[in-house]
């Protein structure tokens, strides 16, 4: 899919210009003579007219609701998208609608003009809406598409709640620091020094020159956090799959949240995985959307060694355990699965206990991430103050009345 700028004339004569999104320029073409418009020229644009990214998972699932709806009702695919792009108020997603329109009216299928858009339409909604023009079953297909974004923003809303009170409390904690740094120790300072004699205790020394060097270096300490994002970005970049890989590997051992990334990739891909086989996909193909999907590349790279075995011949559970990854209740459910004709339905139940056992993990990591974070801040903080009002309250102490 590409932006082109375009020259047109109308039918009275009047030259107008502009930005539009099309397939190719014979389908800008189309676009422009539906619209009273004959196209005089057209270039590609260097841009993308939508932006960069695609739309909110809110846009999408309000979308494949709307979809399954109205398609269930009897409407034609025409007459459902038509009312869709006049319901939209997503500019970028309105625009794309109605590219994926016109293309259906030009005759092009529904899946097909949808793949024009790949970053607003990944290959796992696209894959199903095609499995549901090619069984007629297309109402069924939104269905599933919209159980899953359900799905993946329930998720998403659980992992920011978690992620929350910690983000809070560090914020709480630099701020507070900072002021006392900046503001309160360097108007104290001088006094406590003159009237302690210079016989102060250890951490009240380390937080005066602490408050030195941060009032003396605060512009340059400002440049920091972006140093690293970037220096972060170079060892990335330099460090190439290699190192993404290794990345992906630890994310999954880190103390607490390591087991709930673990069981949120295997969530999300035995879910993808049972819904695409259901869908009528072959496994190969369902395997591969999969692993696409996974969103670790530690994990994605086992999905693929296990889909080259299937595709070799071997059997499904065993190419999945011979990737020594993936825990043996996924793999009972697979070689049951297998065995029954019901991979799909092993799949679902799989997806059911990593849900609930994410849900209870969440929780648990709540249950003890609050409070603990709650007393490192009030230690933090109070070891601050008291640096700065221990010695003021030991002078005071001295003082005979």
């Amino acid at each position: 899919m590409a932006t082109f700028h375009y020259r047109a004339v109308d039918a009275s004569g009047r030259i107008t210009s502009g930005r539009m999104p099309a397939i190719n320029a014979s389908e800008l073409e189309g676009r422009l003579r539906s619209a009273g418009l004959e196209m005089l020229r057209a270039a590609p644009a260097r841009s993308f007219g939508f932006g960069a990214g695609g739309v909110p998972r809110k846009e999408l699932l309000s979308f494949a609701m709307h979809m399954e709806q109205t398609l269930r009702a009897g409407l034609l695919i025409t007459d459902a998208l038509s009312d869709q792009v006049e319901s939209v108020q997503h500019k970028r997603f309105h625009g794309v609608l109605t590219v994926v329109l016109q293309a259906v009216r030009d005759g092009s299928g529904f899946s097909d003009a949808m793949a024009a858009f790949p970053e607003v339409f990944d290959q796992t909604l696209v894959a199903l809406v095609r499995s549901g023009e090619s069984s007629g079953r297309l109402p069924d297909a939104f269905e599933r598409i919209a159980a899953s974004l359900k799905w993946q923003d329930e998720l998403a809303s659980q992992m920011k709640k978690l992620a929350m009170y910690p983000a809070f409390t560090v914020m709480v904690l630099i701020g507070v620091t900072a002021f006392v740094l900046l503001f309160l120790v360097p108007q104290l300072s001088g006094f406590i020094k003159e009237m302690s004699g210079g016989d102060l205790p250890v951490q009240t020394r380390v937080m005066l020159a602490a408050s030195e060097f941060l009032t003396a270096h605060w512009g340059k300490l400002l440049l920091v956090p972006p140093a690293l994002a970037f220096l972060v970005w170079v060892v990335l970049f330099l460090g190439g799959e290699r190192l993404r890989l290794r990345i992906d590997r630890w994310k999954m051992r880190i103390p607490l949240v390591g087991p709930i990334i673990e069981k949120i990739v295997l969530a999300r891909f035995t879910s993808l995985f049972g819904m695409l086989y259901e869908a009528g996909l072959p496994i190969l193909q369902a395997v591969a959307i999969g692993r696409d999907a996974a969103g670790n590349r530690h994990v994605a790279r086992a999905l693929e060694q296990a889909r080259q075995q299937v595709e070799q011949g071997k059997g499904i559970g065993d190419a999945f355990s011979d990737t020594g990854l993936f825990p043996n209740l996924l793999l009972r459910m697979i070689r049951i699965g297998e065995s029954t004709g019901e991979i799909d339905k092993g799949l679902k139940n799989v997806s059911y206990f990593y849900n609930r056992e994410i849900n209870e993990t969440i929780e648990k990591v709540e249950a003890m991430v609050e409070p603990a974070l709650t007393l490192v801040l009030g230690l933090i903080l109070g070891t601050l103050m008291m640096s700065v009002l221990g010695p003021i309250y030991d002078l005071l102490a001295k003082i005979k009345f």
